[in-house]
């Protein structure tokens, strides 16, 4: 199986951070909304999924799945088995949510073009430096580098 992660640049930005730190291929985006849409339309579309993440500030030690994303009028789904990686979570004891609104920044935009190429795609918010116990950041690597092993 062929996993894509995607994380926003910035060595403070959690989502870099987390894809750093796992043995996942990745690709950073950059922060504007024609630059990660450039960074996308450079992405392969032979991925089986892609896991894509954000940082929310306003997240505390959880972390928040997102089901949709809007874009000019249109929203799109994603085709990624949620409820399974629900099922993962909860076994690796990782706090998390479910949010079937779409947000309206540059985390919404990246998931709606990357669900254009690829519909088998996740985005997944972080907490910030701020928000993100040490435990929590430990937990979601060995999680994804679990993932990234089968």
């Amino acid at each position: 199986m062929k996993i894509l992660f995607t994380a926003f640049k910035g060595v403070h930005n959690t989502s870099f951070q987390l894809v750093d730190q796992t043995a996942a291929n990745y690709i950073l985006l950059t922060n504007s909304f024609q630059g990660l849409e450039k960074d996308i339309s450079f992405i392969s579309s032979d991925y089986s999924i892609v896991y894509m993440f954000g940082v929310d500030k306003k997240l505390i030690d959880k972390v928040r799945i997102e089901t949709c994303a809007k874009y000019n009028d249109e929203t799109v789904c994603t085709d990624f088995n949620v409820h399974y990686l629900e099922t993962m979570l909860r076994s690796a004891d990782i706090s998390y949510t479910i949010s079937n609104k779409p947000t309206r920044y540059l985390c919404n935009a990246a998931y709606y073009h990357m669900l254009k190429k690829n519909p088998n795609t996740v985005f997944i918010h972080i907490p910030s430096l701020k928000g993100m116990r040490i435990e929590l950041m430990d937990k979601l690597i060995a999680f994804f580098n679990d993932i990234c092993s089968n």
